[in-house]
């Protein structure tokens, strides 16, 4: 027997006018490409006990609206790499061609369960991405769950899958992005750590500092210098050393280092805690 489905008239309207405004925002003259993006599903439009993040990226230049805590951590972790050139959250997917890839897999489409009226799927984070050998721009579509809604651990300690519907939900988003050429990944808070997410979250807080590059180059030159000289120095004794070189005050250079850390000038392991009264972690 077939699934019954009902056409949502609201929901089909509310897509026009998303595609309608931002069409007419991607041709304004703008700071980053994705500055006028405005997501499908925005923080207001969600009757959830968990937290929202209206969350302003420095990157783009706009206000991002991230459904939970963990999904807040991962476009964070995510929009900190270089080679992420863009992100566009809770992104629309077409309903017709998910209807038939649903009808095809044999599963439900995401509807409501009362009035059988369709659902608009959604993908949490559709990303740009550059690689830098070839300069060619592609796409990965993130999918964020948490961990323990998702998986289990056996009795042998053995990951499981559970949630089927989930699950089901999941595959109709990956074959979407499948027939387009994109990789459609599933991501959870393993996947981004807290660690990592709040030492961007510090390096962010100065990330507009207004520093030359050729002061830029001497902090740089001096604190690389300080750190070859002794690697088991606490992050604040480099900067001491700066100061002294530099002539600037501890605030300066503990800002110059925040900014050169946000914009990749070190190659710093962020996994790892980094503060001031401790040994700096790089990868070597």
């Amino acid at each position: 027997m077939k699934p019954i489905y009902r056409t949502n008239l609201k929901e089909l309207a509310r897509l026009r006018n998303w595609k309608l405004k931002n069409k007419e925002d991607r041709n304004q003259k703008l700071e980053h490409p994705l500055q006028y993006y405005q997501p499908f599903i925005d923080i207001d439009a969600v009757n959830s006990i968990s937290r929202r993040h209206l969350y302003h990226c420095p990157i783009q230049k706009r206000l991002v609206h991230l459904l939970s805590d963990g999904e807040a951590n991962a476009y964070k972790r995510l929009i900190y790499e270089p080679d992420v050139i863009g992100i566009r959250e809770q992104f629309p997917l077409h309903l017709p061609k998910t209807l038939k890839i649903a009808s095809k897999l044999r599963f439900i489409h995401p509807r409501n369960w009362e009035t059988k009226e369709l659902y608009i799927m959604t993908t949490d984070l559709l990303v740009d991405r550059v690689d830098f050998t070839s300069g060619e721009v592609y796409q990965q579509a993130w999918n964020y769950k948490y961990w323990d809604a998702i998986y289990q651990y056996t009795k042998d300690g053995a990951v499981i899958k559970k949630s089927w519907r989930t699950w089901q939900k999941n595959k109709i988003e990956g074959v979407y992005w499948l027939d387009k050429g994109i990789e459609c990944i599933q991501t959870t808070e393993r996947d981004s750590s807290k660690v990592a997410v709040q030492n961007i979250t510090w390096f962010q807080m100065r990330h507009d500092l207004d520093v030359g590059a050729e002061e830029l180059n001497q902090f740089k030159t001096y604190f690389t210098q300080s750190y070859i000289n002794n690697p088991r120095a606490w992050l604040e004794e480099h900067l001491c050393n700066v100061c002294k070189h530099m002539n600037r005050s501890f605030r300066d250079a503990q800002a110059m280092f925040q900014f050169a850390a946000f914009h990749h000038e070190f190659s710093l392991n962020i996994e790892c805690p980094i503060r001031l009264s401790e040994p700096l972690a790089v990868n070597m």
